[in-house]
């Protein structure tokens, strides 16, 4: 039976700008030199704001009045990255780095490559930073997530780490290094660092969710329960929750209960072919076997792929005495690599 825990993947963290120069009339000697300066530090003003396009214009006016204040091009490489101009903040970034190659601007750089899919790009720029400044916390934390989708959960796991010691409420970084460490079946210590997480900022459903995930792997199902209850309850339209709720149900044996948990993820997401699965396999254990095949069939149409589908079709059409049906299911549910439907094949057909 093929129960479904969703790990969830990295946030992306806000930049800020360079503060704003006090007496800016005495940096420079020459007029374009004020008025960039002056015209710089609206921008600022503008940005924080929220109006990200007056922002632009005037970091635009600031250049042309002079052309090498790179903390100009940097932030209006940050304000692009606000507008999701990815390809523009390169620009930019590229040339506050030939002015001056500092840790934020490869860091921002890094940002925009690793939204435009260039992760190989972005784990460069993040490499830099941390180069140029090894106390760069959100640097270690995207390289980690990077690592992380690169499958080498023991090196994302040491930049998490690396984040956590320089930045020690770094909520986010507790999260997604429990999440390394699920993938290493290290479910304790998942739980502890998904514990960090919603500590520091009791508000993230996400970790609520990966918590109840880690106790769900520990056999800790009323623990699961209460931590999918808080992500819920923060996020009420979170239909991951809803199911893995239901899954702990599930797992307790209240089933009537579990079914309703699946029903209203589907309510929320009607192509969640997961939910369908498990919501048919609480049917099962009810004894609703032609309820449950209707589910099964559901979970197929929406993912031909599903082979746990099959494998849990076949056992229900096993119970109508549907014979041909069942092996017919199980030995779809073979041929996508679900090792227990050739184990009822070769029991149960001939």
């Amino acid at each position: 039976m093929r129960k479904l825990f969703l790990l969830i993947s990295l946030a992306i963290l806000s930049t800020t700008l360079i503060a704003q120069e006090n007496k800016v009339d005495t940096l420079f000697s020459d007029g374009d030199d004020q008025r960039a300066e002056r015209l710089y530090n609206e921008g600022i003003i503008m940005f924080e704001a929220g109006q990200y396009m007056q922002a632009l214009q005037k970091f635009n006016d600031a250049i042309s009045a002079k052309p090498t204040l790179e903390k100009a091009y940097y932030n209006r490489g940050v304000v692009k990255i606000e507008l999701k101009d990815f390809k523009g903040s390169i620009i930019d970034f590229d040339q506050a780095i030939k002015l001056n190659p500092s840790a934020k601007s490869h860091f921002n750089r890094g940002r925009a490559k690793q939204e435009l899919g260039d992760k190989d790009g972005a784990f460069a720029d993040y490499s830099k930073a941390i180069e140029l400044d090894a106390n760069h916390a959100q640097a270690y934390y995207y390289r980690g997530g990077i690592y992380f989708e690169r499958n080498e959960y023991d090196l994302a796991i040491g930049d998490f780490t690396l984040a956590i010691q320089i930045k020690p409420d770094y909520a986010y970084a507790y999260n997604d290094r429990g999440s390394a460490k699920i993938k290493q079946e290290k479910f304790e210590d998942a739980r502890d660092d998904y514990q960090m997480a919603v500590k520091i900022n009791p508000n993230m459903a996400f970790a609520f969710n990966n918590l109840g995930s880690a106790k769900k792997k520990l056999k800790d199902y009323q623990g699961a329960v209460e931590d999918y209850n808080t992500a819920i309850r923060l996020k009420p339209d979170y239909y991951i929750a809803f199911n893995n709720r239901g899954s702990a149900l599930f797992e307790l044996g209240q089933y009537d209960k579990a079914i309703n948990d699946y029903t209203d993820a589907i309510k929320l997401k009607s192509d969640y072919a997961y939910a369908y699965n498990n919501r048919g396999n609480a049917k099962y254990k009810l004894k609703e076997y032609a309820a449950a095949i209707e589910d099964f069939n559901q979970a197929i149409a929406l993912n031909s792929s599903y082979g746990y589908a099959y494998l849990n079709r076949g056992i229900s059409y096993e119970m109508l005495r549907k014979s041909a049906e069942a092996c017919e299911d199980w030995k779809k549910a073979a041929s996508l690599g679900v090792n227990s439907g050739d184990n009822y094949v070769k029991l149960q057909c001939k």
